[in-house]
């Protein structure tokens, strides 16, 4: 592979040493197997060179500008590179002899492979219509291939399966990978985002390679079907790939020669009908299957079933003499057809009965042969929130506090009120129940195109932004409140979130870069994150692990997040993505949803990017935003304009809701577990006169002493105020009595936790409950030290309040204090590990362990020291004294250097080498100004010199003839 300015031999495992250096920094590669020689051309200094596989023997071929292709045909020894500039295909010797134009008058020609033994040569023409062009191996027989709409950046071939493989771009940032045979026909293509611009590949067995130069990695791809990119490099290279060729004899095949024609039929390559007796008679061959009869009629050629993609087979075939057999890629299960692929949820394993799926520990096998279940697989035992495993093979579901199980054991639903949504339909906004049967428009906004929006269940308040008006505002939940909140500096707000914990509004502008917040009432305004975001759209909190997620549709897709205090900003998601748009937080089973409006598919994964899946694919137009609750997932589709709801764990069973919409957008759902953690209490008391407690999103009302609670549940009556038509004639009676002895309740000082009660007929101050003494004095009861407070959970502690009580769960738990769940600090990224360590979470903790190469509490990691401390003792006499010296030297481990072994040997390499060039450049740039000065310095002299030797000459002759006269006189 070209790395920087080297060329370099890398395993597949990733391991790489440097093999030829100073080859430029922009190259093309290809190889010689059989010759062991490689070769590459420096497309910006215009030189052809090659070498061996080891790096000797460097020699220069040749030297032309604009190369823009190189291909090495290994049956005739020669090189072909094409030249854009020139519009032609040329050809040399492998030892830079016998250089001839084999095509010219070519369109812009990129990208040359070939297939000798097939005599082909492959070109792309980047020309006004993108196309794939072919000749033969002389330049005759010129045909296209196939046209594509979309421009062709680069072109390998598969000489296993004869298949040509081609990277398209199209509008905007849309690319893929397609292939076809050598004819244009059975093309095979499939969507494969890439971030790199200069982009290089090549085909090895069932992968396509890929330089990565934005990541500084080579990655791979199933030619068949695409995918996640795995890379095969472990870690990033210290310049990004240039080029990258597979150096193995199937990459260069040499197919056999047929033997010379013979009368007669060959009994070793077929069975003869007739055998011949003498060269007169006439054979007639007969061929086994899997083989065809030559053109000369006396032998066999084996029929490649692969190459004529005709095999049947699902993904992979491999061919062998007369037959073929059908291949599976990694983690995929070849079914008992013996052609069908289908992929294995976990792990796929061979076995002497054949290829077997498995599943991870304490998970099973479903009927289908393929999938697991349980709780470390992927549908988590089929539980909708919790999963707790008994014993290997066996678990139960559980639910969160506020759910229910439902009878089949696996599904939680909520109590209290009904599910509905709010969603934004550009004109209005509307409210429509969780089955779509019933809807009615909240507002409405005619001018407007409203497309953000989001609630607080503490206030009931919808807050939403309009694009085409640049402005946000919020109203009541039942529409008869309305305000403006921010009227100026928007441009294109697209995306809104309210922190219903911490009292924020956050929303997303696109056409700022930014994602701004304030108060829930429009105060304290600031940018919240204005660099490296170029088009943000969705936006979704998650208050309890102080986090905010939101997706960038710009050049660089991605699903991010941040603390809400700014600090530690990480990409979550950024592989597979086109447009991301819509984004939710399940808080139930601590998980993300996203949407890709390009792609047109629907992605979950953990909330720190792992366990990343796919739950639909085109099975929504254009999907502009997800809303999740208990095991449904809403999705506003803008192609169809309608609203789908399907399965959240699955994405199967897609049911459109029945709602005249004219362009759904942003949609929320409205039920008070939604949002855990909101203390409805903050706002109004709840709506209670008195005492008002939040439990899972609802307001309890209570009253104080001597109040009931009414009818209504929010309100408290006086007991001496509200007995008419409440108490019956006996209880009138008694309250009656107690008046009498109101006159010595007077007279008592009962303290301020005591009541005046009647008592053996008199009257008597008596504590409250929760307090103690004798009714002038009360003094709180500690119910917790006391034992006598009903904290049964062994999760939970009691907290002593005046004149009472109440449970809350441990740190490392979060509950009602009755029900107490075990944080996961890991999940949740609520750890304190560092970034150099893994986190584990336990029961009401977590641990931290650092990462295997370095070292420390886990808190704090460092990379381990790659030297030890020699120690010597060194004995020796002076003036007849022993004398004993103790020395320290350290000693590096093998494959590190440097004064503290902190670098690697190719590291330590790399920075010799730039500082050997360094001096080099610095003695070049010292001897030319030597040079320069010494050039002026003789010229000073040559010109001095020679004036001065002319005036002597002149004084000479002047003395010269003064002494003639002199002599004549």
């Amino acid at each position: 592979l070209g790395l920087g300015n080297n060329i370099q031999r890398m395993n597949l495992d990733g391991d790489q040493r440097r093999i030829v250096s100073r080859v430029g920094r922009s190259i093309l590669l290809d190889f010689h197997f059989s010759e062991g020689t490689m070769f590459w051309a420096d497309t910006h200094a215009g030189h052809i060179s090659r070498a061996g596989l080891d790096g000797t023997r460097r020699q220069l071929l040749s030297s032309v500008k604009g190369i823009t292709g190189l291909a090495v045909d290994w049956i005739e020894n020669t090189v072909l590179w094409s030249n854009a500039e020139r519009g032609t295909i040329q050809r040399m010797d492998t030892d830079g002899r016998n250089k001839k134009i084999v095509l010219r008058d070519l369109s812009q020609p990129r990208t040359v492979v070939v297939d000798p033994n097939e005599r082909y040569i492959f070109w792309l023409s980047d020309g006004l219509t993108p196309s794939l062009q072919r000749s033969d191996m002389n330049g005759g027989k010129r045909a296209t291939v196939l046209k594509a709409a979309d421009r062709l950046k680069v072109l390998a071939i598969d000489h296993r399966d004869r298949r040509l493989f081609w990277v398209q771009q199209g509008q905007g940032v849309h690319t893929a990978i397609g292939s076809s045979n050598y004819d244009g026909n059975i093309i095979n293509v499939f969507n494969q985002p890439f971030r790199s611009q200069s982009l290089r590949m090549t085909i090895f067995l069932d992968y396509v390679y890929l330089t990565d130069s934005k990541s500084k990695r080579i990655t791979r791809v199933n030619k068949y079907t695409g995918g996640r990119g795995e890379n095969v490099s472990s870690k990033r290279m210290l310049h990004p790939p240039v080029d990258v060729k597979v150096v193995h004899p199937i990459n260069q095949p040499v197919e056999e020669i047929p033997t010379p024609f013979t009368p007669g039929c060959n009994v070793h390559t077929g069975e003869c009908v007739k055998v011949c007796s003498s060269h007169s008679d006439t054979g007639l061959c007969q061929c086994k299957d899997g083989f065809s009869l030559s053109k000369q009629g006396n032998y066999c050629d084996d029929i490649n079933e692969c190459a004529l993609w005709n095999h049947g087979c699902s993904l992979g075939c491999e061919n062998v003499p007369g037959s073929y057999f059908c291949t599976c890629p990694k983690g995929y299960l070849l079914l008992s057809d013996l052609k069908t692929c289908q992929v294995c949820d976990h792990a796929c394993v061979h076995t002497a009965e054949g290829d077997v799926c498995v599943c991870p520990e304490g998970s099973v096998l479903n009927s289908d042969g393929r999938s697991c279940t349980g709780c470390l697989s992927a549908d988590r035992g089929g539980c909708s929130q919790m999963c707790v495993t008994l014993y290997p093979g066996r678990w139960v579901c559980e639910c969160q506090p506020g759910y229910q199980l439902q009878p089949d054991g696996k599904h939680c639903a909520a109590a209290g009120p009904p599910v509905y949504l709010l969603f934004a339909n550009t004109v209005d906004i509307r409210k429509i129940n969780a089955d779509g049967k019933k809807s009615k428009t909240l507002l409405q906004e005619p001018r407007g195109g409203i497309i953000a929006l989001d609630y607080d269940p503490v206030q009931k308040q919808v807050y939403f932004a309009d694009k085409s008006l640049k402005r946000i505002e919020r109203a009541s939940l039942d529409g008869g409140f309305r305000e403006m909140l921010f009227s100026t500096g928007l441009d294109s707000p697209e995306g809104l979130a309210v922190d219903w914990v911490h009292r924020k509004l956050y929303w997303t502008d696109r056409g700022l870069s930014s994602i701004s917040r304030s108060g829930l009432n429009g105060m304290d305004r600031e940018i919240f994150i204005d660099e490296d975001i170029q088009k943000p759209r969705g936006i979704a909190l998650h208050p309890q692990a102080q986090k905010v997620y939101w997706t960038d549709m710009g050049s660089r897709p991605a699903v991010e997040r941040s603390g809400l205090n700014r600090d530690v900003r990480e990409v979550v998601v950024s592989t597979g993505l086109v447009s991301p748009s819509g984004l939710a937080v399940d808080h139930g089973s601590q998980r993300l949803y996203w949407c890709d409006l390009s792609r047109g598919v629907i992605e979950s994964a953990n909330l720190d990017g792992s366990d990343r899946h796919m739950l639909s694919e085109n099975q929504v137009g254009w999907p502009f935003d997800v809303a999740v609750f208990e095991n449904v997932l809403w999705v506003s589709d803008w192609e169809g304009h309608l609203l789908y709801r399907i399965d959240m764990r699955t994405g199967r069973n897609p049911e459109h809701l029945r709602d005249i919409s004219i362009k759904p957008a942003a949609l929320v759902v409205v039920h008070p577990f939604v949002k855990p953690g909101a203390n409805v209490c903050l706002h109004e008391n709840g709506g209670c006169a008195q005492v008002c407690e939040s439990r899972l999103g609802l307001a309890h009302c209570s009253c104080h002493s001597k109040h009931v609670l009414s009818a209504d549940g929010k309100d408290c009556l006086p007991i001496n105020s509200s007995f008419t038509g409440q108490y019956n004639e006996n209880k009138i009676k008694r309250w009656k009595e107690c008046l009498s002895y109101k006159n010595d309740c007077y007279s008592l000082r009962c303290d301020v936790n005591a009541q005046c009660m009647q008592k053996e007929g008199r009257a008597m101050c008596q504590c409250v409950t929760g307090f103690a003494g004798d009714g002038e004095l009360c003094v709180d009861v500690d119910e917790c030290k006391a034992g006598l407070a009903d904290c049964s959970v062994s999760e939970a502690e009691c907290v002593n309040t005046a004149g009472g009580y109440f449970c809350q769960c441990k740190t490392g738990f979060t509950g009602d204090g009755q029900h107490c769940m075990d944080i996961d600090e890991c999940r949740l990224d609520m750890h304190g590990c560092d970034v150099n360590a893994e986190c584990l979470n336990a029961v009401g903790k977590y641990q931290c362990i650092c990462r295997p190469g370095f070292t420390g509490t886990g808190l704090s990691c460092h990379g381990k020291i790659h030297l030890f401390i020699v120690l010597t003792e060194t004995v020796y006499f002076k003036n007849h004294v022993l004398y004993s010296c103790l020395c320290a030297y350290y000693v590096c481990v093998l494959g590190y250097m440097g004064e503290r072994c902190q670098f690697s040997d190719l590291e330590w390499w790399e920075l010799q080498q730039a500082e050997e060039e360094k001096r080099r450049n610095m003695a070049i740039a010292m001897c030319i100004v030597l040079l320069i000065t010494l050039l002026s310095i003789a010229a000073c002299i040559t010109y001095c010199c020679g004036n001065g030797c002319y005036l002597l000459i002149s004084v000479t002759l002047e003395s010269w003839r003064q002494n003639e006269i002199m002599n004549k006189m």
